[in-house]
């Protein structure tokens, strides 16, 4: 993982991206061995300056779905589509996030969690196709039935999102992650 962290952070596939204090990278972050992995769509400002993905702002919605569960964030493993910062928090590129594919991909391979969760509709995607056979998870969390061989995905809202709903929202999706990120230790 740290020679993956050194790739990532020395990348120039993508013009304008990686520039330190500006659209720096940021490798994913957390236990290699966590049976639940979160991916986000790419880092935001404050994440970029941390190099944590899900810093602050609606990564407290993951924080607190964590205690829940009673793990801590270094305990799961974070990451995101595009592991660096884009311009002014635009979405990301096509092309930005097929240069960062592979970096995504041997993350996952490294990690080998039993429950992928993707954040977003850039984590929709670069997941389904790079797990086509998998087993999706319906959202709101439902235990599957059986253990399968490959990661179970579950596809939830952005929480950057679910920060603009009610309370109810917002209680309901930390609620529905907790029990997820416990099914996934547990199963």
């Amino acid at each position: 993982m740290d020679s993956l962290a050194t790739e990532i952070r020395a990348c120039r596939a993508c013009e304008g991206l990686n520039i330190a204090g500006e659209t720096q990278a940021a490798p994913g972050y957390g236990s290699p061995t966590s049976p639940v992995v979160f991916v986000g769509q790419s880092l935001c400002r404050r994440c970029m300056d941390t190099q944590i993905p899900f810093t602050g702002g609606s990564g407290r919605l993951l924080d607190r779905s964590l205690e829940i569960a009673g793990i801590s964030k270094q305990d799961v493993f974070t990451t995101n589509v595009v592991h660096c910062h884009p311009p002014d928090n635009r979405a990301s590129h096509l092309h930005e996030i097929a240069n960062c594919r592979p970096f995504l991909r041997q993350e996952l391979k490294i990690v080998k969690p039993r429950l992928i969760i993707g954040l977003g509709q850039d984590a929709r995607t670069a997941l389904a196709s790079e797990f086509p056979r998998a087993t999706e998870v319906p959202w709101p969390f439902e235990p599957p039935p059986r253990a399968a061989s490959r990661p179970y995905l579950l596809f939830a809202p952005h929480p950057s999102w679910v920060m603009r709903q009610p309370q109810s929202v917002k209680d309901d999706y930390v609620s529905t992650l907790a029990q997820a990120v416990t099914w996934s230790r547990n199963c």
